[in-house]
């Protein structure tokens, strides 16, 4: 099966993406948009793999769970990857919480070193995708609609299963990793009389 793994967004950020989506495909074309159930910070994408390897991933991180709070990012703008005068891949990058996602990151590539997976050679960049260009091409700032810098709390890690079709990609989640609150272990009351 085709598995990546992925700090999960909010529903409310998927649909406020939408609408952005929406008034960017207004202005640009050849770009095949990614639908909300799409949306999502891809931590590490790992293409075939078998149901035993899934599940020795999940086992090296399941202790990830101990290591990260839940913790709040914000939208930065929208960008493009390679860059916007050869846009290939348009994404929205974050401000806020990209040292603690890009944490999680490295802690991942760790972890699954044993199991035989290479460490990314890149620098990792959080980021939610909005669509993929067909071609090569600019994207201009005038076709970029300002973001409202919304926040939101990543609260889990999922493996997702991308099962290819002529519409698109259909995600499914295999299994999720939550990241435990603080607050809740003391009680919830931390002052001092």
């Amino acid at each position: 099966m085709r598995v990546f793994l992925a700090l999960e967004i909010s529903p409310t950020v998927k649909e406020y993406l939408q609408g952005i989506i929406k008034i960017m495909a207004s202005r640009i074309t050849g770009v095949r948009w990614v639908k909300s159930e799409g949306q999502h910070i891809t931590l590490k994408f790992f293409g075939e793999l078998d149901e035993a390897m899934v599940e020795n991933i999940r086992t090296r991180l399941l202790s990830i769970d101990d290591k990260f709070e839940p913790f709040e990012a914000t939208i930065k703008g929208i960008d493009a990857f390679p860059n916007k005068r050869r846009a290939r891949v348009i994404v929205v990058t974050l401000e806020k919480g990209v040292d603690i996602a890009k944490a999680i990151f490295n802690d991942i590539e760790v972890a699954l070193l044993p199991l035989g997976f290479e460490g990314e050679k890149r620098d990792y960049t959080p980021h939610i995708t909005l669509g993929r260009k067909k071609e090569q091409s600019p994207i201009l700032e005038r076709d970029i609609p300002d973001l409202n810098g919304m926040r939101f709390i990543v609260d889990r890690l999922v493996m997702f299963r991308s099962t290819l079709t002529p519409q698109g990609a259909i995600y499914s989640p295999l299994w999720e990793i939550g990241f435990k609150s603080r607050k809740s272990e003391t009680g919830g009351n931390d002052e001092k009389t």
